[in-house]
């Protein structure tokens, strides 16, 4: 049964009630008495609510009194708004904001008009409340106590999680099943079985960081499944897990089949799927049947509550998870309850003792009930929660575990009740936002006013008392950006349902149409965008928020919404041109995050007044905001994401400062106007991040003293930047600017002025034209909490601060220093030298040296080629042409290291026998001698290898007369760019290069670019890589293909090569004239730029798993063979660019998978083939561009229009088509 919460929605009403712009409004209006009777009256109910909700669930008449009260109260709210906003309006007119029509949102032409209608609705609602006290009085209720919470030592969030009890034999046992020999060398799949509220996650985890477990499996991963299955998004999940960012859509099969098979194909992995409910066995099959890829002995942890699903996905017997013991329950529960100040003495323990045996051994269950009596310090509170607990009935079903839950609910204050049911927006296992989530509260009204500091504050602290309380799980906490994600358990979100009713929905698509109006729905979640967003005012009335669950999504064609009571919205729709905010349509208005493709807002958005968060997401198009948002006097945080490649804002909007309540500013672009300029900074309490740009316009310290970033102690990530927005951490340039022409005083007294708190975690200095930095970067005291640093393109400098002792600095990058000769000074490493080392950095675990053509040494004063720094807990080393660096300081927990330019560090590299990553660049630096040799021998440990430039390789360690020995490794990943030495005859050691081929017959991904002396497909080098799935050669000129005078049992041979090969690409190979024969395993085959290519091979026809077929750029190719109709499991087949492709084959009717068609600028092509015509309709995807013969035919009246019309996507000539 939904709760009705009025309890917590009046005091927000009463707030508005007794705000002094109504207050001054209804003084103006002569309607004041009005307000203070609804004031008072509101105030009578507040004081009895407490009882008229207990008694609510056995009174239907009581229940039907607080339906239309909350009713009435929420149309209260929206009219209070209403004169809230229309006093903020007049204040902004009179400062002289002034907005196109914005007069029309009120009528604002006759003002007595507007005065009567308001006051009629203000007298109507006040005699409708009227009678609900009237009514109210009948019933007889009792003033009553609300809940307040304890005085309690708060915690932080990161340490809600108690101590695990009562599992240790549990997590043995799992363990030892999945390491334990299979007959069947088949994936391993181990389902855990039990109720909500077990603990199966939680034994999930533990076995996840069994030290054992992390031993025997190299690849560990966890991905959270739940109730929204789809096996796209699984493939995609786990394909990130290992290798980054998957761009791949979920429908995309195929190709995420080969991506997978790029992450974890060959190795023995671990794999959680935590959550699982489908029970659909052949799309279990599916999944299986794909992530079988793996090594043999690989495994899998199923964790659900289902046994029909554990039936269904386990390949051994199911681990059924139990309950806990009565001795390890009271552990659990003694561990909360007795932990922040609850004096233990025996009746207590009696009493709790009686009250974990009605937890039934449920661990859930147990740590809310402690977390509960943590805050009762009482007999008699705990003899009445005894009482309650006499009801439970843990053990029969997971409903009943509700009752255990809904016991901590109502102990909580109204207004804490109200912010854990608004999650219920958010599907299951959605990971919320801490920052976002209390905004969100924030624009609801939420968070009460009466409390000490400011909402955002408060917000936190509710936050974390939701978590201490277990309604949040799984927090992750970012101390860094002082934030926070975390999830609900699924019976807490069961909870969170129950109370809101159909008040909240979380959807996959917004209908377009529904059968039956949702009145009631107020707050929204959607993954899918709507085709048509204008249909959701008119599907559900009541909405006040619209929130997106998945992030950036494409969207085209969409309308404006109108949604008059909406607060929250939440868009993503990065193709669309407009920004789809109608501010005369939904004025109040309080939380908008938006992105687009849009140049500007329209300026009619500052009429949102009432607006306090704006989070500006990918808008690269953005180049101007309004002009206006001086008087958007309630913003209190604005959030524009800055780093996107082709950012183009370049100024803001005057007289920011003016906003008085703002506290987040993420970026400001220093202007030279009046009203734009730094000084604007000066007043604003700023929290946060805050990147400053354009600083070559400051006049002089003065003037960038008026930042008064000093006293911005809220402050935790600082851009100082000396030039315009740039992305360009991993650049090889950084913009230029003439100091002649911006730097108007010495920039290190600008620099000095600009000094902030000391308590920045994130200082980052860009193009600082100085030649030496201030003393303030130099004192610890101010840099004493830095985690982060970047200092870019400070091209005169000849010194960087003493960074090496700061205790907690993680990641440092250092770029474009054309002036620096070494790292640290003598006086800063002095202090901890020994015989061998001297420590320096104690907790860098990244360091990037980047364009430092004079740096010579580590530490000043260093003779000869070796240092004496240390980097105890370093992991990760750049060192980008910096050329005249001689030595390796030690590292000995290093996994990645990248050298580009300097010959030294790159031998000294290759003895480096750790490395998991390692990356060789020859070419930068000072370089000279192109036939000097790279002297390399693979180890075992190396699973990721980039070597570029280098046109002569020998045998780490081998003379010249030896046999070469050779290393067998795991490496997986091999790029070679510009690496002549594949071929040759320069090699030292004979049998030229083949040595270097065996070491690698694990590898799975080749990528060969630009290498002159490839001629020939190399059969003899490939023939140890027999593991090979992805090959990419690129910009070979004289790569002429397959070898045409090969006797009969050496072309054997090579059609026998590479027999795992699913995807070969072979681009800008101008002289390939044959391509090189596949393996039957080939499934992608994509060739461009072959200019001399003149037909495709026949034995294409036999390669039946091929289900994508690119040809690009390949001006002689004039048909494909007539074989091609055999290949019955294409899917995908693409002709762009080849300007003398003139014919398709007949018998393409064989192509009975094909979805995907596109031609684009392949002028001769006239008609198409009968064979490939009956396909059409089948197609889900046709293109045709710049191809004007064939074009004229799906034109209206054309001979092929018709046969488009069940296309789902059809594009002709770059216009969309229907039938």
């Amino acid at each position: 049964m939904a709760d009705l919460l009025v309890s917590a929605l009046i005091p927000t009403v009463l707030k508005k009630a007794a705000d002094s712009l109504v207050q001054r409004l209804g003084e103006m209006w002569g309607i004041n008495d009005q307000r203070e009777r609804l004031h008072n009256m509101l105030l009578e109910i507040h004081a009895v609510l407490p009882d008229a909700e207990d008694k609510a669930n056995s009174n239907a008449a009581i229940k039907s009194w607080l339906q239309n009260l909350k009713s009435a109260a929420y149309d209260a709210g929206d009219l209070l708004d209403q004169f809230c906003y229309e006093e903020l309006r007049r204040d902004a007119v009179r400062r002289g904001h002034k907005v196109g029509n914005v007069s029309r949102f009120f009528s604002l032409e006759n003002p007595a008009l507007f005065r009567y209608k308001m006051s009629g609705k203000l007298k109507k609602l006040v005699g409708r409340i009227d009678g609900l006290v009237v009514q109210m009085g009948r019933f007889g209720f009792q003033q009553g106590q609300r809940v307040q919470l304890a005085n309690r030592v708060k915690t932080d969030a990161n340490v809600i999680e108690s101590k695990v009890v009562g599992r240790d034999e549990d997590q043995e046992k799992i363990v030892k099943l999945l390491l334990e020999e299979s007959n069947n060398e088949g994936l391993k799949v181990v389902p855990v079985v039990g109720m909500g509220g077990l603990g199966k996650t939680t034994i999930a985890q533990l076995v996840y960081k069994d030290p054992r477990v992390n031993d025997h499996f190299k690849l560990p991963l966890w991905v959270c499944v739940s109730e929204d299955y789809n096996i796209g998004l699984l493939l995609k999940s786990i394909i990130e897990l290992v290798m980054g960012k998957c761009e791949v859509p979920i429908d995309n099969m195929e190709l995420l089949r080969r991506r997978l098979n790029e992450a974890i194909g060959g190795k023995r992995y671990f794999l959680v799927l935590d959550d699982v409910w489908n029970d659909n066995v052949d799309e279990w099959d599916r999944l299986k049947a794909l992530l079988n890829c793996g090594d043999s002995g690989s495994a899998i942890i199923v964790t659900t509550r289902s046994d029909r699903v554990a039936s269904i996905m386990g390949t051994v017997e199911s681990y059924k998870l139990g309950f806990l013991d009565e001795d390890d329950s009271w552990k659990l529960f003694y561990r909360r309850a007795f932990s922040m100040g609850v004096q233990e003495n025996g009746e207590l323990v009696d009493i709790g003792k009686k009250m974990v045996q009605n937890c039934g051994g449920l661990p859930l269950a147990i740590t809310t009930l402690g977390s509960l009596m943590s805050y009762k310090h009482e007999v008699r509170e705990w003899s009445a929660a005894l009482e309650e607990s006499k009801f439970w009935e843990i053990r029969s079903n997971n409903n009943n575990v509700l009752r255990v839950l809904r016991l901590s609910y109502d102990n909580l204050p109204p207004y804490m009740k109200q912010c854990f049911a608004f999650c219920a927006v958010f599907p299951k296992d959605f990971e919320m936002d801490k920052e976002k989530l209390i905004q969100y509260w924030m624009a609801s009204g939420f968070i009460p006013s009466d409390s000490p500091g400011s909402p955002e504050m408060k917000g936190g602290e509710i936050f974390d008392e939701l978590a201490w309380r277990s309604f949040f799980h799984e927090v992750k906490v970012n101390r860094l950006k002082r934030s926070a994600r975390c999830k609900m358990h699924d019976l807490m979100h069961d909870l969170a349902q129950s109370i809101m009713g159909d008040e909240c929905l979380s959807l996959l698509e917004l209908p377009t149409q529904i059968n039956q109006s949702k009145l009631i729905v107020r707050h929204i979640s959607y993954k899918k965008f709507p085709s048509d967003i204008n249909n959701i005012s008119n599907s559900f009335p009541t909405i006040r928020s619209l929130i997106s669950t998945a992030g950036y999504q494409y969207a085209s064609n969409v309308g404006f919404l109108k949604a008059n009571a909406l607060q929250i919205l939440e868009l993503h729709a990065i193709t669309i041109g407009r920004t789809m905010v109608t501010p005369e349509k939904m004025k109040y208005l309080r939380y908008l995050e938006i992105s687009g493709n849009f140049a500007s807002f329209p300026e009619s958005i500052t009429t949102l007044y009432l607006l306090q968060t704006l989070r500006l997401g990918t808008c690269g198009s953005l180049v101007k905001l309004p002009n206006g948002m001086k008087y958007m006097s309630s913003l209190r945080h604005i959030y524009i994401e800055d780093e996107d490649d082709d950012f183009r804002l370049r100024s803001m909007p005057p007289c920011l400062g003016q906003l008085n309540c703002l506290q987040v500013l993420t970026m400001y672009i220093v202007g030279t106007s009046v009203g734009n300029c730094i000084a604007e900074l000066r007043n604003l309490n700023l929290h946060g991040t805050l990147h400053l740009y354009n600083i070559r316009e400051v006049r002089d310290a003065v003037n960038a003293m008026e930042a008064n970033l000093i006293a911005k102690q809220n402050l935790d990530d600082l851009a100082l930047c000396w030039g315009m927005p740039a992305y360009y951490k991993s650049s090889n340039e950084v913009p230029e600017f003439n100091d002649q022409e911006v730097v108007h005083c010495d920039p290190r007294e600008v620099l000095d002025a600009l000094k902030p708190c000391n308590n920045i975690k994130v200082l980052e200095v860009t193009q600082y034209p100085g030649n030496e930095f201030p003393v303030w970067i130099t004192e610890y005291s101010v840099l004493k909490n830095l985690i982060e640093l970047y200092i870019i393109g400070c091209k005169k400098c000849t010194k960087i601060p003493p960074l090496d002792k700061l205790p907690y600095l993680r990641i440092l990058h250092l770029q474009f220093f054309d002036k620096l000769r070494h790292l640290c000074s003598s006086d800063s490493t002095s202090g901890e030298r020994d015989e061998e080392v001297q420590v320096a950095f104690p907790a860098l675990k990244k360091l990037v040296l980047f364009e430092m053509p004079i740096l010579s040494s580590w530490c000043e004063g260093e003779v000869g080629n070796e240092t004496l720094l240390d980097f105890p807990v370093l992991k990760s080393l750049d060192i980008i042409n910096c050329p005249k660096l001689t030595a390796m300081p030690s590292a000995p927990l290093l996994e990645k290291l990248s050298v580009k330019g300097n010959r030294t560090l790159q031998c000294i590299a290759t003895r480096l026998t750790e490395l998991q990553k390692l990356s060789l660049d020859r070419n930068g630096g000072d370089i000279e001698n192109a036939n000097e040799s790279l002297s390399f021998q693979p180890w075992e440990s190396l699973n990721d290898l980039s070597l570029t430039g280098y046109n002569s390789i020998v045998p780490l360690g081998t003379k010249e007369a030896e046999e070469p020995s050779v290393t067998e490794t795991k490496c997986r990943y091999l790029n070679l760019d510009s690496c002549n030495f594949i071929f040759s005859s320069n090699i030292v050691v004979p049998n030229s290069s083949l040595w270097f081929w065996k070491c690698f017959t694990c590898l799975q991904s080749l990528t060969i670019w630009t290498c002159e002396n490839m001629k020939y497909w190399p059969e003899k080098e490939f023939r140890s890589l027999n593991c090979l799935t992805y090959i990419w050669v690129d910009d070979c000129p004289n790569f002429l293909g397959s070898q045409q005078d090969l006797q009969s049992s050496e072309r054997a041979i090579t059609e026998a090569l590479l027999p795992k090969l699913e995807e070969m690409k072979i681009w800008n190979c101008p002289d390939m004239i044959e391509i090189p024969k596949c393996s039957m395993s080939i499934k992608i085959l994509s060739i461009s730029g072959s200019k001399r290519l003149e037909r495709l091979p026949e034995w294409l026809e036999s390669m039946v798993s091929l289900k994508e077929l690119e040809i690009r750029h390949c001006d002689n190719l004039r048909s494909l063979p007539s074989s091609l109709g055999g290949l019955t499991n294409l899917e995908k087949l693409q002709i762009f660019y080849c300007e003398n492709f003139a014919n398709f084959p007949e018998g393409m009717e064989g192509l009975i998978t094909l979805e995907v068609l596109k031609i684009k600028n392949c002028s001769k092509i006239r008609v198409l083939p009968g064979g490939l015509l009956q396909r059409l309709k089948n197609l889900d995807q046709l293109w045709i561009e710049e191809c004007p013969h064939l074009e004229r035919h799906f034109k209206r009246f054309g001979k092929y229009r018709r046969l488009t019309s069940e296309i789902r996507i059809a594009k002709i000539g770059g216009d969309p088509v229907w039938g």
